[in-house]
């Protein structure tokens, strides 16, 4: 008989901290569960430490060849025979409960696909990561950020069989599934902290920031692709330029913008790709990123004070007036 979950648990080179790992997934409030451990030809003790757990749900997948965590994320996902998948990686922690609240959650809601929770972070610095909690909420948040970690999820296995993590997209695999899954399956963030994510300097949002920018940028690009709105008139180079660099922009630009973010609240509500409160909501912070940048911060290249008087007949009247209230020095 199958087990109802299968803990999809990646390996490579974690001998420091697999231990801590392991005991929070086998000393779950939860028990119906099989452990894939799929390594990456770990080059330390990591495995031998896994081994001595002598524990029958354990199964060992070792690959013949170093091919990275999107490779193992495909295999561990093809060989789980629970009806959800539960992501672990290697250096983190579960809370003792996760398991047996995601699982009652995913049973009782079956119309959710996936269920996540918050984070806390731990070890080179400690933050808490709170995501947003209802569906709508989390595609739009797709437009601004990773709306669900990954390695925090129990996803609905025949939901997502017709998906695979895409080798191109490195370092932001667990994004973009997102960003191409949202549209067919319901997706939910429990709103408590069920999983401990430990920080380094060897992790990937370190060591490879200049290609997870640059992925990045073309998950969103693509999603606000799904509204349909004028790309000759805006141009793939123009709305990075605008939102994603803080290279100069003309008061011509600046004006585009805001014609583009019309064109886009007119789309979405035609189309319907996002709910219409959260999109607007989501633009709003958008908006007020590329104000704060230009007026606050100061840190776009070549704007001075001539530029910003002139741009304030450029804003919608509620932007300016709360520019003006906030007596800016344009110095």
């Amino acid at each position: 008989m199958n087990p109802l979950v299968s803990v999809v648990l990646p390996v490579y080179n974690v001998e420091k901290y697999i231990s801590a790992c392991m005991d929070s997934i086998l000393n779950q409030t939860f028990q119906d569960f099989e452990i894939i451990v799929i390594d990456d030809c770990s080059t330390d003790n990591t495995i031998n430490v896994i081994t001595s757990y002598k524990d029958a749900r354990i199964r060992i997948i070792k690959k013949e060849e170093n091919k990275g965590l999107i490779d193992s994320l495909n295999i561990g996902f093809k060989e789980a025979n629970g009806k959800y998948i539960a992501r672990v990686d290697g250096d983190d922690i579960n809370a003792i409960d996760r398991f047996e609240k995601q699982y009652n959650f995913l049973e009782k809601n079956r119309e959710i696909k996936v269920c996540g929770s918050w984070l806390k972070s731990f070890g080179a610095y400690d933050k808490e990561i709170k995501h947003k909690e209802f569906h709508e909420q989390i595609k739009a948040q797709l437009l601004l950020s990773n709306p669900m970690s990954l390695g925090a999820t129990m996803l609905n296995k025949e939901a997502y069989k017709n998906f695979d993590f895409k080798k191109e997209m490195l370092h932001v695999e667990d994004y973009d599934f997102w960003a191409r899954t949202a549209w067919v399956c319901k997706m939910h963030n429990l709103q408590e902290v069920l999983y401990y994510y430990r920080t380094h300097q060897n992790q990937v949002s370190t060591k490879f920031k200049k290609i997870q920018l640059q992925n990045d940028i073309i998950i969103k690009l693509n999603l606000y692709k799904k509204l349909e709105y004028d790309s000759i008139k805006f141009t793939d180079s123009f709305l990075t330029k605008l939102l994603y660099t803080k290279e100069f922009i003309s008061l011509k630009e600046f004006k585009l913008f805001f014609e583009w973010k019309k064109q886009l609240i007119k789309q979405n509500k035609r189309l319907k790709v996002f709910g219409n409160k959260p999109f607007k909501t989501i633009l709003e912070k958008i908006v007020d990123s590329l104000i704060y940048s230009v007026y606050f911060v100061g840190d776009r290249k070549g704007i001075d004070k001539t530029w910003r008087l002139k741009a304030l007949f450029i804003l919608p009247f509620s932007n300016s007036l709360h520019i003006l209230k906030k007596k800016v020095s344009y110095n």
